[in-house]
């Protein structure tokens, strides 16, 4: 199959799990392309009450850690070997305005989204 080909029946997936999603639904990507890259998209709800988006609630405190732990997340990228994760919709929040800093003994932790080892790749529906 061309890669022209198989571009095309990826755009008619994406296409097709856009149509039927979920609110909240993440949507990966198949492709059985060689180092190619499997995108995710996690959709974030908007709260009935201010601040409506749950990452611009802040009580004011910056909290200053000594280092920082990275853990790695692995999913599933159906034979692929980069994942692309996009968070929907950008949300923007106000200014937030430092009152308090707080210094911590334990490092903070940032996770990063990784391809899990997968055998072969997974077959087009």
């Amino acid at each position: 199959m061309t890669a022209l080909k198989t571009n095309i029946l990826l755009l008619a997936t994406l296409l097709a799990k856009l149509a039927t999603a979920q609110p909240n639904e993440a949507i990966v990507i198949p492709s059985s392309l060689p180092g190619c890259t499997s995108a995710i998209t996690l959709t974030q709800s908007r709260l009935s009450t201010p601040p409506f988006w749950a990452q611009c609630s802040w009580d004011g405190t910056m909290t200053v850690y000594p280092a920082t732990v990275t853990i790695d997340d692995p999913v599933d990228c159906h034979g692929c070997t980069d994942v692309r994760v996009t968070t929907v919709p950008m949300v923007h929040c106000p200014a937030m305005i430092i009152s308090t800093v707080v210094h911590v003994e334990t490092p903070s932790t940032s996770y990063r989204t990784v391809c899990a080892a997968s055998p072969t790749p997974t077959p087009m529906p």
